[in-house]
């Protein structure tokens, strides 16, 4: 498909509910990020069908300094204000006191104000700086954002860096979730992962038996029987909560996650060595209590420095934790773009 423009634009003119956000668009893309709560994409729209790839649930976006619950210092406040789209997440997953830090659930930064620059401004390219430092862990958190003309691709490259002199052991996430009406009619996950397990802990209905790893894209259900765990069933298909974890990579990460006809597919490519593990949560209307009140369809497929843990001392995966050093750097690089079968670029 021709456009009568193929050029990049940036803006920060922007606010929604008072946080600042910042539009990035080419011909393909137009992508919005939340700089004033998490530096989050919240919307990644491809322009030739006019389709946000990522999940938004039926509620607002909150301002978290203007809405506020009646019991504010609890362990899941982002469930409170989780509306989908793609977070930063940093320094941890579970709620938990790691070496007197009190953090709640997925960390500190997805919540706070990410200072921003608008770094390059051309018709052919255009990348924008975000940065912020947590309140309770010493850590640098920087990315750039970018996008080129006549490319329907995001390239964030990032770097976290330790600004304390003791080591750091984090968790790291890209919490990256699709909903409808992308995956109403079902879809299809392709990969190189070559392994999967289930989660212990999740609630009932489930489908995936816990804690026993099998070859992708196969798994045993909790009924005995063996299904492809690749494929997305249809909205209106049982109810069901599930989280998984993908494994087994090689040097480059990969998956695209396709619609029920398989000629529009939203791929993310990253780095193994950081992100050896790919979270796979469904939650699909089964969860009939707080926070999703049996309303909620979600698909996430999250790249992450390691399985659901706490980060306290007791923890038995701490070996797998992303350890900084005093003054050092982590850097990495990842990549989301839409493929789309019916149009070539």
């Amino acid at each position: 498909m021709d456009f009568p423009l193929r050029r990049c634009t940036i803006s920060d003119e922007w606010t929604y509910n008072q946080m600042r956000v910042v539009w990035m668009e080419n011909d393909h893309l137009r992508i919005g990020v939340l700089v004033g709560r998490g530096s989050d994409i919240f919307e990644f729209n491809y322009k030739p069908r006019n389709l946000n790839f990522l999940l938004r649930l039926d509620k607002d976006i909150h301002n978290p300094s203007q809405i506020v619950s009646q019991i504010r210092d609890t362990g899941n406040q982002l469930e409170d204000y989780y509306y989908g789209g793609w977070q930063e997440v940093l320094p941890n997953s579970a709620p938990t006191i790691y070496r007197n830090a009190e953090l709640g659930q997925h960390g500190e930064v997805w919540m706070i104000p990410w200072k921003h620059a608008i770094i390059e401004n051309t018709p052919e390219k255009v990348s924008l700086k975000c940065w912020t430092r947590p309140l309770r862990v010493p850590i640098l958190v920087e990315k750039t954002l970018t996008i080129t003309s006549g490319s329907p691709v995001l390239t964030i490259d990032e770097v976290l860096t330790n600004e304390s002199k003791t080591c750091l052991d984090i968790m790291w996430g890209q919490h990256i979730a699709f909903g409808l009406p992308f995956l109403q009619q079902g879809g299809h996950i392709q990969t190189n992962a070559t392994k999967i397990s289930g989660e212990k802990n999740m609630p009932h209905p489930r489908r995936f038996v816990p804690e026993k790893e099998s070859k992708w894209p196969k798994i045993e259900q909790i009924d005995g029987d063996v299904m492809d765990a690749s494929v997305i069933p249809k909205e209106e298909a049982p109810p069901y909560s599930e989280l998984a974890y993908l494994s087994g990579f090689d040097k480059e990460a990969a998956y695209t996650i396709w619609n029920a006809n398989k000629d529009l597919g939203f791929q993310v490519n990253w780095d193994p060595d950081i992100f050896p593990y790919l979270w796979y949560w469904q939650e699909r209307y089964a969860t009939q209590d707080a926070p999703w009140w049996g309303k909620t369809y979600a698909i996430a497929l999250e790249p992450w420095t390691t399985k659901f843990q706490s980060l306290s001392k007791d923890s038995s995966d701490r070996e797998e934790l992303l350890k900084i050093n005093p003054g050092s750097s982590v850097r990495t690089s990842i990549k989301a773009s839409v493929i789309d079968k019916k149009e070539s670029w």
